[in-house]
C-alpha cells in the first residue's frame, strides 16, 4: 500500500463563529493553519495540527471539530485556566467581516497564543519527518520547527498574514521552500526583508479577484486569472488554494516541479467552489468525491456554472454558563453603548 501523504500544520487556529442574517449558523476550527490542516485531512492526509488552545468549552469544541475532521490534535496543548482565541464571521450580502468581540455578550476576545519551543521540540520527536509542514506565524516555536523539518527533507510552506520579529521572519523566509501571501505588501512585514526569492524558491502572490501570480526563484512572472464563481462566502478561500495546491504538487512528499500549473488551478478551482458554500470550511460537508467532481467540472467549463447543495450544519450545542453564540464566560456585565464595529475581509484570495 502506498503511504499516505502527511503535514504537520502550526499556527493561528482561533474557533470560528459563523454569523449570517439568520443568526449563528456553526462554530468551528478556524485560522489558516487549522484550514490547512482540515482540508488536507479531507483529502486522506496524515494531518496534525500543533499550538497551543485554551482550557474552556471553546477549546473542547475546536479539538472536537478538529477531531471530527481527521486532524490529530495530539499536538495542541490546552494551558490550564486559560480562554481560547475566537473571532466572529459576519458573512452579509456586501461583504464577509470579522469580529473581535462578541456582537451578542460584547465580551473580548483573547489574542492567539504562539507555539512555545517546548512544544514545537515535542511534536518534532512525535512526528520526525512529514512531507510537508505549513505555518502562518513565525515565532520561535514554529520557526524552531521549520529548520528542523527542512533538515528531514520535508517541504517547508510559510504563508504569513502578520507582521513578525524581523529575525524570525527572516529565518521563516530564507529555509521556505514556498512562500505564499497576498500582495498587500505590508501584510508579514516581507517586504521590510528585502530578500529575494533564492534559487528554486516558490512564491505564490495573491491578487483577490484579479488571480494569482508564480515566481520560481529569479524567473518570470507566470500570472494564474481568478477563475469564475458564484460568490456567497469568499472567507477561506485562500486556504483551499493553498491545501489543493500541497495535495497535487506535494503528495509525494517532495515539490512536483513538472505539476505547479496544474496543482495551482485545482487549488484556485476548489477556491472558487468553496466561495459558493457560507464558512471557510462549509464545502466539507458534502463528500470528498462531490467536492472533486465540482473542482474538475470548474476546470473544464472555465468557472462555477451552479450553486452546490450544501446539507445545513450540526445544531449547536448550548453550554450552561457561556455566551450561546462565542462560548466565552457569562459574567454580569452593565450593558455597553458603544457599537461593535466589524473589520472587513481583504479583497478575495485565490
Amino acid at each position: 500500500m502506498t503511504e499516505r501523504p502527511s503535514i504537520v500544520c502550526a499556527g493561528y487556529m482561533p474557533l470560528d463563529v459563523i454569523r449570517t442574517s439568520r443568526g449563528i449558523l456553526s462554530r468551528q476550527a478556524g485560522g489558516t493553519a487549522a484550514n490547512v490542516a482540515a482540508i488536507l485531512a479531507f483529502f486522506g492526509w496524515r494531518s496534525v495540527l500543533a499550538g497551543r488552545s485554551g482550557d474552556d468549552p471553546a477549546g473542547d469544541s475546536l479539538l472536537t471539530d478538529l477531531s471530527d475532521a481527521g486532524v490529530d490534535v495530539g499536538q495542541i496543548r490546552c494551558a490550564p485556566q486559560t480562554l481560547t482565541p475566537r473571532l466572529v464571521h459576519d458573512v452579509r450580502p456586501d461583504g464577509h467581516f470579522f469580529n473581535y468581540r462578541c456582537p451578542d455578550c460584547l465580551s473580548s476576545f483573547p489574542s492567539s497564543r504562539p507555539l512555545t519551543l517546548g512544544d514545537a521540540a515535542s511534536c518534532a520527536v512525535a512526528h520526525p519527518a512529514p512531507g510537508v509542514f505549513f505555518f502562518d506565524r513565525a515565532n520561535p516555536g514554529t520557526v524552531y520547527l521549520a529548520e528542523h523539518y527542512a533538515g528531514q527533507g520535508s517541504v517547508i510552506v510559510f504563508e504569513p498574514s502578520v507582521p513578525a520579529n524581523a529575525a524570525l521572519l527572516g529565518r521563516a523566509a530564507a529555509v521556505a521552500h514556498v512562500i505564499k501571501h497576498s500582495d498587500d505588501r505590508s501584510v508579514g512585514g516581507l517586504d521590510d526583508l528585502h530578500v529575494s526569492p533564492r534559487p528554486g524558491q516558490l512564491r505564490i502572490v495573491t491578487h483577490g479577484a484579479e488571480g494569482l501570480e508564480l515566481r520560481v526563484g529569479a524567473s518570470r512572472r507566470r500570472r494564474y486569472p481568478a477563475i469564475a464563481t458564484l460568490a456567497v462566502d469568499t472567507g477561506g478561500a485562500g486556504d483551499w488554494t493553498t491545501a489543493g495546491f500541497l495535495a497535487k504538487a506535494a503528495r509525494r512528499g517532495q515539490l512536483a516541479r513538472g505539476e505547479l500549473d496544474d496543482a495551482l488551478r485545482f487549488g484556485q478551482a476548489l477556491a472558487a467552489v468553496s466561495c459558493a458554500a457560507i464558512g471557510s470550511r462549509g464545502l466539507m460537508r458534502l463528500t470528498r468525491d462531490s467536492v472533486m467532481r465540482r473542482a474538475r467540472a470548474v476546470l473544464a467549463d472555465g468557472g462555477l456554472a451552479s450553486k452546490p447543495r450544501i446539507p445545513d450544519p450540526s445544531p449547536l450545542i448550548r453550554v450552561h454558563g457561556a455566551c450561546p453564540s462565542c462560548l466565552m464566560p457569562l459574567r454580569d456585565v452593565a450593558q455597553r453603548d458603544e457599537p461593535v464595529t466589524p473589520t472587513s475581509e481583504p479583497a478575495f484570495q485565490s
